[in-house]
């Protein structure tokens, strides 16, 4: 009780992977891919021409949004575009996303205590 109590007291931070990307595309879905890498809480770092008639983009995304993302690649760039990830760093999440994380924590604890 004493440990919880203090570590409340200090305002405690939750952290969140953030993973390194690097996706090529045709050019024709660049428009499209950036958008989507928008909405999952992605920072484009550079873009430049692959080869001919494709790109490279390079970014940073958080890797709770990454889930799903092969797939909806397939489905935006019709199985033509190919991406990699590693994990890039460890970064503050925002209050939303704390406060998400904590109300998950608080429901599987509820539902601890029925079992």
């Amino acid at each position: 009780i004493c440990f919880k109590t203090g570590f409340m007291k200090a305002n405690p931070t939750l952290l969140e992977p953030i993973m390194k990307i690097e996706v090529n595309t045709p050019d024709e879905y660049i428009g499209d891919i950036v958008g989507n890498l928008n909405r999952r809480r992605g920072t484009i770092e550079s873009m430049r021409r692959y080869r001919k008639g494709s790109q490279k983009l390079n970014g940073l995304v958080p890797l709770m949004e990454m889930f799903g993302y092969a797939s909806q690649l397939r489905n935006i760039s019709s199985g033509r575009a190919s991406y990699s990830m590693e994990f890039f760093k460890y970064s503050p999440a925002s209050a939303s996303i704390q406060e998400q994380a904590l109300k998950k924590l608080a429901e599987k604890k509820v539902l601890e205590q029925r079992n």
